[in-house]
């Protein structure tokens, strides 16, 4: 269990800093913050369940960034201070600095959404009178895979950057492209595809809302809604513009593309750090 007390030690770090209280204090405030907006400012008077998918919208902006924050140094850092020599030196390997570094930011990350949609429960009690316990429960737990991913994400970025320069490049061109470019991409292979770019009144492929979930972001709204409306469809086959709804249209699938994000960088970033020289 090598790879439990590195973890534990991440940890540890991260609450004798303030980065800890810091990520809890903005997830409070977002997330108590966008439950009274919708309620309260918003005039088209939500009910609770609408309210409570609310919660999604500043999730989905404000844990990647906090998740690549926390994360991205985690083993970058330690390679350009030489104190990835003294880790090593002691009985852990590379799978368990990696392992254990992902571990630690991710309990980091998940204390922040823990302690930010407990206030967001209470605010939903006092503005509704009542909490769908079951659908919250749901949604919160979605929330801390969706922060797992971006861990991950960030952690195998750590892991092929050298420096701190290079793991902060990657982590700023992670954040932009999830956030700002991949809007861009579905609409561009359809401009491709069919010569034109998609109208309101559009009936649109299957395949255009498959390019749309493999963004995490994405695939984090598209996962949230099991909790409201469960692991069906996100569109009818009368919304597409072939005859069946395929399996990646399915809410479930977006749980799917977020274990893959989740993974596949960790993986790689691991296949790099166990072959790299830090000497």
């Amino acid at each position: 269990m090598s790879w439990l007390v590195v973890a534990r030690k991440d940890f540890a770090d991260a609450v004798r800093s303030r980065m800890l209280w810091a990520i809890t204090a903005v997830f409070l405030l977002f997330t108590v913050g966008a439950v009274y907006v919708r309620k309260a400012v918003l005039a088209d008077a939500p009910g609770l369940p609408d309210a409570t998918q609310f919660l999604t919208a500043p999730s989905g902006l404000i844990i990647p960034l906090t998740a690549l924050v926390v994360a991205y140094l985690a083993i970058a850092g330690e390679r350009e201070s030489g104190s990835i020599k003294i880790l090593l030196g002691l009985p852990h390997t590379r799978g368990d600095v990696v392992f254990g570094k992902l571990v630690g930011r991710t309990a980091v990350v998940t204390a922040g959404i823990l302690v930010a949609f407990a206030g967001a429960a209470v605010t939903l009690l006092v503005l509704f009178g009542e909490l769908a316990v079951a659908d919250f429960l749901v949604l919160t737990l979605i929330t801390v895979l969706f922060g797992l991913t971006f861990v991950g994400i960030a952690i195998g970025a750590s892991s092929l950057a050298a420096t701190r320069s290079r793991a902060m490049a990657l982590a700023i061109g992670t954040f932009f492209l999830f956030q700002v470019l991949w809007d861009f991409v579905p609409l561009g292979v359809y401009y491709l595809v069919e010569g034109a770019l998609p109208n309101p009144t559009t009936r649109l492929p299957a395949w255009y809302y498959f390019l749309q979930v493999l963004n995490p972001k994405n695939a984090y709204t598209q996962a949230s809604d099991i909790a409201f409306s469960g692991a069906g469809p996100i569109v009818s086959a009368e919304a597409l513009a072939g005859s069946s709804v395929p399996f990646y249209v399915q809410n479930w699938f977006g749980l799917v593309i977020l274990a893959i994000w989740l993974a596949v960088p960790v993986a790689l970033g691991y296949w790099w750090f166990r072959r790299a020289d830090i000497t």
